[in-house]
C-alpha cells in the first residue's frame, strides 16, 4: 500500500458525511452517527443518542443541556461552580446520563457538576472547549481529565489516519504542531470550518494533497504495514517533531517510531497545560487535573510497571493546583485485593469506565474536590448549613457562592 492509497482507503462517503453534519437533534429524534455532530471550531459535538455499548451488551442513552453539556440530574435547573471538561472519560461513553461519575459525585455533594466531556477530544480541544464555556456560564472552577490517548490527540489533524479507517469522531480538529528541540507549538485551527467544507473529504485529490505530508502519516503506515518501519521513516519522523534523532539511537525503527510519537505528544500536553494554566490565572478560576488511564495501563502499574507517561507526571509536580492520578487510587484498593491486575479491572472497566468503574472515581476524588471548593459543599458545611432541609436545599446552599443574577 502507498500512501496515497491509505489515504484513500480512509475517505468518508457522502452519506457519512450527511450524517455527521445533522443539525442539532430536536428531542424527538436521534442522531444517525452515534451522537457526534459536526461543529466548525471543535471539529465535533455530542447531540442525543441511544448506542449498544453498555454493560452487559445494554443499551445506553445520551441527552445534553441546551449547551450541550451532559444532561445535568442532580442539581437540575440549579447553577453550578464545577466544570469538568476532557473526552469520552470525563464524558463517560457507555454509561446512561445518571452513571456519570459527576452525578455520582454531585449527587454526593448536593450541587450539580457540569459534564463538557466530549468522546475523541484532545487535550487541546477540552481546553478550547473550556474557553467556549466560559463565555457563557459562570464557571469559577474547571476540572480538566486527561485520559492516557488525549496526549496523542493533540497532534491529529484528521483521526482516520492514525485508526486506519472512518470512526464517528473519525473527522478533522484544530491541533497541534510541535517542535520539540525548540520547545515550541504551533496552534492549527480546524481545517474544514464550514459544513459544506467537510466534503472535501470525498475529493481524493484534495485529500492527498492536503495530508501527505501529515506528520502522523508515517507513524500510522509503520503501525499497519512493516514495510514503512524502516530507518527512513524515523528520519522522517524525527524531522516532523523536531526531535533530534540521537534521542532514539539504538532502537529498532518500530521502537523508535513509538517513541518518537510519545515524545511529541507530550510535549504537546505540557503545552496545552500551560496554556489552560494561564487561562485559569487570565480569569480567575481554579483548576484541578485528573488523569485516567485505560485498562491495560492500568493494569501495568497495578502490576509495578513504570508509568508510561512519567515526564508528563513530573511536569505536573508542585505546579500550584490539585493533580490527582486514578492509577494511584486503583492501586490503594488493589492493595486488598488478591486478583490478577486484569481480572480486577473487569468490575470497573468495560472499555471505557462502567458505571461501577465511574462511580470509583467519584468516591476516589471526593475528598481532594471537597476540599477544593469554597465554600464547603452543604455536606462538609457547618451543621446548620449542612441541616437545610431537602426542598430548598441546592438554592440554600449555592447562594454561599455563586453571583446573585443566578438566582
Amino acid at each position: 500500500m502507498t500512501a496515497e492509497q491509505y489515504l484513500e482507503s480512509i475517505m468518508p462517503t457522502r452519506d457519512e458525511v450527511d450524517a455527521f453534519l445533522e443539525p442539532d437533534i430536536d428531542p424527538q429524534r436521534l442522531s444517525r452517527h452515534g451522537g457526534v455532530s459536526y461543529d466548525p471550531e471543535l471539529g465535533w459535538i455530542r447531540v442525543a443518542a441511544v448506542r449498544q455499548d453498555g454493560v452487559d451488551d445494554s443499551k445506553t442513552f445520551y441527552s445534553y443541556e441546551p449547551d450541550h453539556a451532559r444532561k445535568v440530574i442532580n442539581g437540575a435547573g440549579q447553577p453550578g461552580r464545577m466544570h469538568t471538561f476532557g473526552d469520552s472519560f470525563t464524558h463517560c461513553d457507555q454509561v446512561n446520563d445518571g452513571e456519570t461519575w459527576q452525578e455520582y459525585l454531585a449527587a454526593h455533594l448536593r450541587e450539580p457538576v457540569r459534564n463538557y466531556g466530549v468522546g475523541g477530544y484532545s487535550v487541546y480541544q477540552a481546553y478550547l472547549r473550556m474557553k467556549r464555556v466560559n463565555a457563557a456560564r459562570f464557571m469559577p472552577y474547571v476540572l480538566l481529565n486527561i485520559y492516557d490517548h488525549d496526549h496523542y490527540r493533540n497532534l491529529f489533524n484528521w483521526w482516520a489516519i492514525n485508526y486506519g479507517r472512518r470512526v464517528e469522531c473519525g473527522f478533522t480538529c484544530p491541533h497541534l504542531r510541535v517542535n520539540v528541540a525548540a520547545d515550541r507549538i504551533e496552534e492549527r485551527p480546524h481545517l474544514l470550518n464550514r459544513p459544506a467544507d467537510v466534503y472535501k473529504l470525498c475529493d481524493r485529490d484534495w485529500v492527498i494533497e492536503t495530508f501527505r505530508d501529515d506528520p502522523l502519516l508515517p507513524i500510522a503506515l509503520a503501525r499497519r504495514h512493516p514495510e514503512f518501519a524502516t530507518q527512513q521513516t524515523v528520519e522522517r519522523v524525527a524531522a516532523g517533531f523536531g526531535i533530534p534523532l540521537d534521542r532514539v539511537a539504538g532502537q529498532t525503527p518500530g521502537e523508535a517510531i513509538e517513541a518518537l510519537a510519545a515524545e511529541a505528544a507530550l510535549c504537546a500536553t505540557r503545552h496545552v497545560v500551560k496554556l489552560v494554566e494561564s487561562f485559569v490565572q487570565r480569569t480567575n478560576k481554579k483548576l484541578m487535573i485528573l488523569l485516567s488511564n485505560c485498562a491495560p495501563y492500568t493494569a501495568d502499574f497495578l502490576a509495578g510497571r513504570p508509568r508510561w507517561d512519567q515526564p508528563f507526571v513530573d511536569f505536573l509536580r508542585g505546579r500550584g493546583y490539585p493533580v490527582l492520578d486514578m492509577r494511584e487510587a486503583f492501586a490503594a484498593e488493589y492493595a486488598t485485593c488478591r486478583a490478577e491486575p486484569t481480572e480486577y479491572l473487569r468490575r470497573y472497566y468495560n472499555g471505557h469506565h462502567s458505571p461501577a468503574g465511574n462511580y470509583f472515581t467519584a468516591w476516589a476524588i471526593k475528598d481532594a474536590v471537597a476540599q477544593w471548593l469554597e465554600p464547603k459543599p452543604s455536606p462538609y458545611a457547618p451543621h446548620d448549613a449542612a441541616a437545610l432541609v431537602e426542598d430548598d436545599g441546592w438554592k440554600k446552599a449555592n447562594q454561599a457562592w455563586h453571583p446573585a443574577a443566578e438566582l
